[in-house]
């Protein structure tokens, strides 16, 4: 049996099994969000309106918060009770009256955990932090546990949808998953605020929300809206993100398939990063002025859009979509531009000078799961990408781009 038909089976499969998997009906947790953040006290005040699938029923409902929140139900069908603290976090149980989908909590407090610096000697040297509201900008994701997080259902009925509406100073803008459908001026409690709503209805693992006084910069790149969020007035630098955004989106349309979003937006950080959301990337204020990120990482960012926040990965079977997407955008520009045997050379020697085989420095492909060194980034990475190759090889052109 020759291999490529071997592959050709293996990925019929795949597509089997995602399309009969997305139709079935497994339903997501459901947020419709009201914040108001507080940028110079550290605060946020929240409303979460949640809606629980029908094909869940587990009761009572067990969730976690970051500490010091202090939840409380506004639901007559529902009753809150706090049932532990662990590492960091205040776990609630929730018990709703039979035939009850929905209950509304409503909860504040301070989340500031400063930006650390990565004590694993990460070349890249990216900092850290598991949230931050502050006078200096505003970044929420799952690590700071500010919308609750469910224990109990497995990780597809782990997906959610959500409607936020965000309130903050005036001058600020906030960024999200998914259209901002909405977005104005008022005034809340006597003091100037700007009004944004993020819609996302394509089922997502969490919320982030990132705010901050950005200049807004847009284009329409075919179907999707370009966006360019930076905190200092630059045209010029916006205008390269917009024109590479809609130039990457139509190459990896026709490779792949549509965008799976409604925007791409590039979003200036206040602390150097290299973060790919879905529907946006935040980086840098450094990173994002390297000439050379345009063509490197900002379309591995793009890409990632479809693998790994497309297509989501399971951590507990290794995390593939890293150096598929290396190999797809930092490889496979540089092949396009015949210099695909010297990238391949790179890759091997960093292998080579981080991971020494023996001294349990390497390991499997299906093993990784993050970027938290040189050694694991040349395996995550690097191993990974010339797995995809040797596959592509083997497999022939057609059948590897047409299973993709």
């Amino acid at each position: 049996m020759k291999i490529s038909y071997r592959l050709s089976r293996y990925f019929c499969g795949i597509i089997f099994f995602v399309f009969v998997a997305s139709t079935a009906a497994f339903g997501q947790i459901h947020h419709d969000l009201k914040v108001v953040l507080y940028p110079d006290n550290h605060r946020l005040e929240v409303i979460d309106k949640i809606v629980v699938p029908e094909i869940i029923d587990v009761y009572p409902i067990i969730f976690a918060l970051h500490k010091g929140l202090e939840p409380k139900v506004l639901s007559k069908d529902a009753v809150l009770k706090k049932i532990g603290i662990e590492k960091g976090l205040e776990i609630f149980e929730i018990d709703l009256s039979s035939g009850i989908r929905q209950f509304t909590i409503t909860y504040e407090g301070e989340i500031f955990h400063p930006v650390d610096e990565n004590s694993e000697g990460y070349a890249r040297g990216f900092n850290e932090t598991s949230g931050i509201i502050s006078s200096q900008g505003v970044y929420l994701s799952a690590s700071a546990v500010w919308c609750p997080y469910f224990y109990q259902y497995s990780l597809r009925n782990k997906l959610i949808t959500f409607n936020m509406e965000v309130i903050v100073p005036y001058g600020w803008a906030t960024v999200s998953q998914g259209a901002r459908i909405e977005r104005r001026a008022g005034i809340d409690a006597g003091r100037g605020v700007q009004l944004d709503r993020w819609v996302e209805d394509k089922p997502q693992e969490e919320i982030y929300l990132i705010a901050n006084k950005f200049i807004e910069y847009n284009q329409r790149a075919g179907d999707v809206d370009a966006m360019v969020f930076l905190h200092q007035q630059d045209h010029e630098l916006a205008q390269k993100y917009l024109d590479a955004t809609a130039r990457y989106i139509e190459m990896y349309s026709k490779l792949f398939g549509p965008y799976p979003y409604g925007k791409f937006a590039l979003v200036e950080n206040f602390w150097e990063t290299g973060y790919g959301m879905p529907s946006f990337t935040l980086l840098g204020s450094s990173v994002i002025r390297f000439p050379f990120i345009l063509n490197s990482s900002f379309p591995h960012e793009i890409l990632h859009n479809w693998w790994g926040n497309g297509v989501y990965v399971d951590g507990a079977k290794g995390n593939w979509c890293e150096g598929l997407t290396a190999y797809l955008a930092d490889y496979f520009l540089k092949e396009q531009q015949g210099e695909g045997i010297e990238h391949r050379r790179l890759i091997l020697q960093k292998y080579k000078n981080f991971v020494k085989a023996g001294v349990g420095r390497d390991f499997s492909v299906s093993e990784f799961s993050n970027r938290h060194s040189g050694a694991t980034e040349a395996v995550g990475y690097g191993k990974t990408a010339m797995f995809f190759h040797m596959l592509r090889r083997e497999a022939g052109d057609k059948i590897f781009f047409d299973a993709l």
